[in-house]
């Protein structure tokens, strides 16, 4: 449903490289390794027979570990990020599709070698899947600490604001608060943090922040849900929603209503 959240989510990426990117290399890796025997040489020649020989044990190392690495989102979109993510999901069927191929189709017809080639890709992936859940659970862990929004106790708190504001975005603020402005978003959303980091502390101060995430500081996640909040974050300015960052330049526009209001967006119920 909000695949946008996810890939913005601490989750989506490891050292501050996207997960997108492995994922990329690991399908092209797939493919080319695929395609390798049939670019080879003709049916039935003798570098087609080597290119496939030579191409098993990658393939199946490739797809395991893809696999075992799928598993692990789908624990962390279920467990952590508790959203429904369709790209997310259909990418996860189809590492497990692959591998299942390469180990039904015993790719590698040897019995111990194909053991070991699937145990270190489990064992390698399943390391860097622990490391990569120890790095955004530390990052959010840091970002839970220091002053947060809200007014009830409990759930985690998105950082502190480390900007101040200038005339403009006070002048800005102003205006928003004015037509009772609301900024839906998520602890955990490196874009709601960084539009708050464009407005600065003073400005901020005067814009009624939403929680939706359930596990955030004084959520208020059934009211996003009764919204229909399209993604983190979304302002609502003059009853309508504008999902996505914007900048000051874009916040003034839709003030001054030189910005048409966005058609309703149809959300699937999960």
């Amino acid at each position: 449903m909000r695949c946008g959240d996810v890939l913005n989510s601490e989750y989506a990426s490891f050292l501050g490289v996207p997960l997108t990117l492995p994922g990329a290399v690991a399908y092209g890796t797939v493919a080319a390794l695929a395609l390798w025997p049939i670019l080879a040489g003709k049916e039935g020649s003798r570098e087609r027979a080597e290119a496939d020989l030579n191409s098993r044990a990658p393939l199946l190392t490739v797809t395991t570990g893809m696999a075992t690495f799928s598993a692990y989102l789908m624990w962390v979109l279920a467990t952590q990020v508790r959203e429904l993510c369709p790209y997310c999901l259909a990418s996860a069927s189809l590492s497990f599709s692959m591998a299942a191929l390469t180990w039904v189709k015993q790719v590698e017809p040897n019995a111990t070698k194909s053991l070991v080639y699937k145990a270190g890709a489990v064992a390698v992936t399943g390391l860097f899947s622990l490391g990569a859940f120890a790095y955004a659970s530390a990052r959010i862990m840091v970002m839970s600490q220091g002053p947060g929004e809200g007014g009830e106790v409990g759930g985690s708190r998105p950082p502190p604001i480390t900007t101040h504001s200038t005339a403009r975005s006070e002048a800005l603020a102003l205006r928003l608060q004015g037509l009772d402005a609301r900024m839906y978003g998520a602890f955990w959303c490196s874009h709601c943090y960084e539009q708050k980091q464009s407005l600065g502390q003073e400005a901020y101060r005067r814009i009624a922040y939403i929680e939706c995430a359930p596990d955030g500081f004084a959520s208020e996640s059934k009211t996003c849900k009764a919204r229909k909040i399209p993604g983190y974050p979304t302002w609502e300015i003059k009853g309508e929603l504008y999902p996505g960052e914007k900048s000051l330049d874009q916040l003034e526009d839709i003030v001054d209503g030189k910005v048409p209001v966005p058609p309703p967006m149809e959300i699937p119920a999960k």
